[in-house]
């Protein structure tokens, strides 16, 4: 969706990629005990920042969340079994990024009343 504003483009971005993320925290939750299972994440953010600020070759438009293998970081232990899934800093995850999504809905939610209102639809005493 374009509608010639491009804070809509970058919400409807930020949007996708809240949704692809609560899908890959709720596969790594899922897989909590499976054996050798690596935790996932998304590589979204410090590209989207980069190309906002110029410092990449990446138009924001070519900027897509991509699905990829976390990095051993102080969220990720590996255990006996070769999983690296902590479930308590997956939950904690999963509710940051709800939240997250529920700020740009409805971000996205009032720049559509202010565009419907803009072109003279919105409610008036009636």
């Amino acid at each position: 969706m374009y509608l010639g504003d491009k804070q809509f483009g970058l919400l409807e971005k930020v949007i996708g990629a809240s949704v692809i993320r609560h899908k890959v925290i709720a596969n790594n939750i899922a897989n909590v005990n499976t054996p050798g299972y690596k935790r996932l994440d998304i590589s979204f953010e410090n590209e989207l920042k980069a190309a906002l600020k110029g410092n990449s070759n990446t138009d924001i438009t070519a900027v897509k969340p991509k699905v990829v293998v976390a990095k051993n970081t102080e969220k990720t232990s590996l255990r006996n079994d070769g999983n690296n899934v902590n479930a308590e800093e997956e939950v904690s995850e999963l509710v940051k990024n709800a939240l997250s999504y529920n700020i740009f809905v409805q971000l996205m939610s009032k720049k559509f009343a202010a565009l419907k209102t803009a072109i003279g639809g919105g409610t008036q005493g009636g």
